[in-house]
């Protein structure tokens, strides 16, 4: 999505390394103050290689998810998304740009702690990208990726399963826990499996405040989505 002056949502290198998942990125979108990462950037495409990573049909290195078939890949992922100092200084930069609290960077922190989540980087209390910067800032410095929780499974299912850590579903109720690798994974609505709580208490203001309302529908959406995977499977 653009502004009306046109400044998209993402970067080209942010949309590479954030929605994409991909490693190598061409372009720093024409941002002189940064200084090169080609070099950086070809230490972690290296790294990938070493360990068997995964790549797209272009062959560029992509991350790997947290599932049974990249396990080994994912256990030997590099750390905080594979990003470098520019690359954070690059989302910094970018995120002063959009309209300070409008959809832009709502989206673009939604976009960048979905992926966090998906590779098991706990977001637990994150309400902005300052938060989730430091998060990355902290696990690249350290150069461990962050801990795989005992309660983890790497799903073999055809359609994923579960893959990554998930956030209260009690949005409405401004809740910004995820799960994190020291405590039990979150409980899920026993009725549509889809609506996952911290909290007891977030599942009743949840109830109340909206998932009454799409429970049914969320149920039926994901027995289509089962039966559309058990069909075709790895297809």
């Amino acid at each position: 999505m653009d502004t009306p002056k046109g400044l998209p949502t993402h970067s080209s290198i942010l949309r590479c390394w954030i929605l994409d998942g991909k490693i190598d990125c061409k372009e720093v979108d024409n941002n002189d103050t940064l200084p090169p990462i080609r070099i950086q950037r070809q230490k972690i495409i290296n790294t990938l290689h070493h360990f068997g990573g995964c790549v797209d049909s272009n062959g560029m290195p992509l991350r790997p998810s947290p599932i049974a078939k990249y396990k080994e890949q994912f256990e030997n992922r590099p750390p905080a998304l594979g990003a470098t100092p520019q690359l954070l200084a690059e989302l910094k930069a970018h995120n002063a740009k959009l309209p300070m609290g409008g959809v832009q960077q709502r989206m673009l922190f939604q976009s960048l702690r979905d992926q966090m989540l998906r590779q098991l980087i706990s977001c637990d209390g994150a309400k902005c990208m300052a938060d989730l910067v430091d998060i990355l800032q902290k696990e690249m410095e350290s150069g461990i990726p962050s801990p795989i929780p005992d309660w983890y499974t790497f799903s073999t299912a055809p359609s994923g399963g579960k893959i990554g850590y998930d956030r209260c579903s009690n949005w409405l109720g401004k809740c910004y826990l995820t799960e994190k690798h020291d405590k039990p994974q979150f409980s899920r609505c026993s009725a549509c499996k889809m609506a996952v709580y911290c909290s007891r208490e977030c599942q009743e203001f949840d109830w109340k405040a909206r998932h009454k309302k799409v429970c049914k529908h969320v149920a039926k959406e994901r027995k289509c989505m089962e039966d559309l995977s058990a069909l075709f499977g790895d297809a």
